[in-house]
């Protein structure tokens, strides 16, 4: 039996954050040895996330041990399929993404002379468009640079189910195919996840971080939903570690 779970530590600073980690690690390699059970320590990572300009202002890497043994730091590490990396602009997950995409494209492309346009869409259902949904909540905030990388590939997708050259403007082919392009669908994410949270429909963690406040002017009354102050966080530091467990280190 396997199982995987993660870690997420907060502090002020370095010294503080690898004390109180390596304490917990030890109490978790204790109850690990009481329950005869072990840890994959080659599969054990860790990995500090922040902005570029305070990574690069941190002189020492902390120290992480289990049982004396050195856990090793890595740059990216995937939780959930999702590919996160120590500064959280995605890059290295979009760019596995697109990869992958482009390869189900391809392979709609070399077949589609062989199925019904009805079949093909199912393909491209199946095989393209779960990689633009999967997770897109989290990693649409990505950059503009990043976004319009995943909409060329999508562009390229539609191009290929209607047949199209490769100029064609892709407003028009997700209009005849009845689709939206990814600027679109990640509005509609995140409406449905704020109207969810707002209505009781998500977890309780999640419908914590927003309230309603009421904005009374001289001419009208207007209703505005708010995401919590604190919940807006400055990422500056975070610590990985799977299979064990994602360890993150944030402030």
């Amino acid at each position: 039996m396997y199982a995987d779970t993660h870690l997420t530590y907060a502090g002020d600073c370095v010294d503080n954050l690898q004390l109180y980690l390596n304490r917990d690690l030890d109490n978790v390699h204790d109850w690990l040895r009481a329950n005869k059970l072990t840890l994959n320590m080659t599969k054990t990572e860790f990995m500090l996330i922040g902005s570029r300009q305070r990574l690069s202002t941190l002189t020492d890497s902390p120290t992480i041990t289990i049982n004396d043994n050195p856990v090793s730091q890595v740059t990216t590490a995937k939780s959930l399929g999702v590919t996160l990396d120590n500064k959280l602009d995605w890059s290295s997950y979009i760019g596995k993404l697109t990869k992958t995409v482009a390869s189900g494209i391809g392979a709609i492309k070399r077949i589609r002379h062989l199925v019904r346009q009805a079949s093909l869409h199912l393909i491209h259902q199946a095989l393209i468009q779960p990689h633009f949904d999967y997770c897109n909540i989290v990693w649409g905030n990505c950059g503009m640079t990043l976004q319009n990388k995943i909409q060329k590939v999508q562009n390229r997708a539609a191009r290929v189910l209607t047949y199209s050259s490769y100029d064609a403007y892709a407003g028009d082919l997700f209009e005849l195919l009845g689709r939206k392009n990814l600027a679109f669908q990640l509005q509609i994410q995140r409406a449905t996840m704020v109207y969810k949270s707002l209505h009781g429909l998500a977890p309780d963690y999640l419908c914590s971080k927003f309230e309603r406040r009421v904005l009374r002017g001289t001419l009208r009354i207007s209703s505005m939903f708010h995401c919590r102050k604190q919940t807006i966080i400055r990422i500056a530091l975070a610590i990985v570690a799977p299979p064990f467990g994602t360890v993150f280190l944030v402030t």
